[in-house]
């Protein structure tokens, strides 16, 4: 054996053992979080959900099951695209937070929102048509080539402080003397690699198993929005509470632009025009057990103060406690089975409000 060859030999051994030692260390000291995202190129330029995935998502607080039902969505049934007459509709488009990550599928918003409306005696299904990384944008598209097929009567999108930068990068949509257009430009970041990736069954295994994986993947994930973004209003990855918070919490961060203004405005208008009733719903930002600011903070007040405009913050911080969870801390800070309830709650008591008629609910006896 050559030289060269012994010094490969010692430099293979030697990186494997680097690894090994890396992934035990981080098992045993430093546990991360398993949060696999698999997404597909959709036929209309944007990502979807992969139809028919099933994976885990494992964190030091949590272990939850994802399954995608073979239309995209977060389900264990699939929906006809004609509704029975005798059911209302409510189409939820957000990221992950709606889609309910690191919530098993009864503890979601979706699931508890559609309980909490029967609850009211309101005969509706919940359409939940999030992915995990989308904006406003990319919520428009999906409801406008996606979403309307299935008549909704209620349109619901989810605001979140990281929207600006999600809209920013997908360039999706852009401003013409005031008007909102939509470019002709695809947004499918990664797509391709993830396909080849997903394909090969060591990937998959280790990408839902390692810790060491997962470390360098939300990295490289960070690095990569930043480098998208100019390192504008980008969404962490982060264990730590305490960094978390001041993250989160930047006196810096910049409002709303015109642009995420329309795409809201716009969204509201595509869906009066097909009878159904919008909602922009409030995912506040964690700061601590006990304190949480509105994400709604970056929107003009005129358009917050609508009714159809819906936030928990004041039911969050009422219910706030220091030995009460409202959100995962050792995960990527997706809300919990609790949390999602209150979400829930709050969001139902408001549809009921304002489009009781939409949701064919049935007044009190």
């Amino acid at each position: 054996m050559t030289n060269v060859s012994r010094i490969s030999i010692f430099g293979i051994l030697g990186l494997a053992y680097a690894v090994l030692f890396a992934e035990v260390f981080l098992r045993l000291l430093a546990p991360q979080a398993i949060i696999p995202r698999y997404v597909t190129a959709a036929p209309y330029g944007i990502r979807m959900n992969i139809p028919g995935a099933e994976y885990r998502q494992v964190t030091p607080e949590t272990r939850v099951s994802i399954r995608i039902n073979d239309q995209g969505l977060r389900a264990e049934q699939t929906y006809p695209l004609e509704k029975a007459s005798c059911i209302s509709r409510v189409a939820l488009f957000g990221d992950s937070y709606f889609m309910g990550y690191e919530a098993d599928l009864t503890d979601s918003f979706a699931w508890q929102l559609e309980q909490a409306l029967r609850a009211q005696r309101c005969p509706v299904e919940v359409l939940n048509f999030a992915v995990s990384g989308f904006g406003t944008a990319e919520m428009l598209k999906t409801l406008e080539e996606k979403g309307l097929a299935y008549s909704p009567d209620v349109v619901v999108f989810q605001w979140h402080h990281t929207d600006p930068a999600d809209n920013m990068r997908a360039n999706l949509y852009d401003l013409n003397a005031g008007r909102l257009q939509a470019n002709s430009n695809t947004y499918v970041p990664a797509i391709r690699t993830r396909q080849i990736l997903n394909a090969i069954p060591l990937y998959t295994m280790v990408s839902e198993n390692s810790h060491l994986y997962a470390a360098a993947r939300e990295r490289a994930s960070t690095f990569i929005k930043n480098a998208l973004t100019g390192g504008a209003l980008v969404r962490t990855s982060i264990t730590s509470p305490q960094n978390h918070t001041k993250t989160l919490d930047q006196p810096d961060r910049p409002d709303a632009s015109p642009l995420d203004v329309a795409l809201l405005e716009y969204a509201e208008d595509v869906s009066s025009t097909n009878d159904a009733a919008f909602f922009v719903v409030d995912i506040p930002s964690f700061h601590d057990r006990t304190s949480f600011s509105s994400a709604f903070r970056l929107l003009p007040d005129d358009l917050t103060d609508s009714a159809r405009y819906i936030s928990p913050i004041s039911l969050f911080r009422e219910a706030a406690s220091p030995d009460r969870k409202l959100y995962w801390e050792e995960g990527h800070y997706h809300l919990t089975p609790d949390g999602n309830r209150l979400l829930a709650e709050t969001v139902a008591e408001r549809l009921v409000a304002q489009s009781a008629t939409q949701l064919n609910c049935t007044p009190p006896q």
